[in-house]
């Protein structure tokens, strides 16, 4: 079974998915990755996320984005960290809901506009108003994910040992014991 991490951008996906990946001793694959690689073997251009959704604009960022989840089709036991908004789209939730057992790794509004504003703006920011873009973005997409049907994991209660022992427990509470 895949363990599909979800959540905003600076949420611990990719964080806590490579930890526990190391723990587990499963494969780690963050669709980040997928969509550069993708990008990359249509365009042979090397780019980042941000400058992939910064050259094709929203839409088309996102119907690779899709490409680049299908891509997970046959994939087994591995921990998957999931774009910010590869879940907006139901049809994307549907097909992951297929391969694997979600998991909202949810953090407080303040840590999150900490840790995304420190570096640079992201490009689905407004770099005249980051601040006041980044709450539109939190009052659009929390009511969509918390719709999902998926475990939730609050990371500002918990450390990170505890975050871990969370996710471990899922896995454990999702997989069929051996023989059955």
């Amino acid at each position: 079974m895949n363990l599909l991490l979800f959540g905003f951008k600076a949420s611990g996906k990719t964080h806590f998915g490579k930890l526990l990946s190391h723990q587990m001793h499963r494969p780690f694959i963050d669709t980040d990755d997928l969509i550069i690689e993708l990008y990359k073997k249509e365009t042979d251009k090397q780019r980042s996320c941000r400058q992939i959704h910064k050259e094709l604009g929203e839409d088309a960022f996102r119907q690779l984005e899709k490409r680049a989840l299908h891509l997970l089709k046959n994939v087994q036991n591995s921990i998957i960290a999931l774009g910010g908004g590869a879940i907006l789209d139901p049809k994307n939730v549907e097909f992951l809901q297929t391969i694997g057992a979600l998991v909202f790794l949810k953090a407080s509004p303040e840590k999150l506009k900490a840790r995304v504003l420190k570096d640079e703006i992201p490009s689905f920011l407004d770099p005249k108003d980051p601040e006041g873009s980044f709450y539109r973005m939190i009052q659009e997409r929390e009511p969509i994910y918390r719709a999902i049907r998926a475990r939730v994991i609050d990371t500002d209660a918990l450390d990170e040992a505890g975050v871990l022992a969370a996710l471990s427990s899922i896995l454990f509470l999702e997989e069929p014991p051996n023989g059955f």
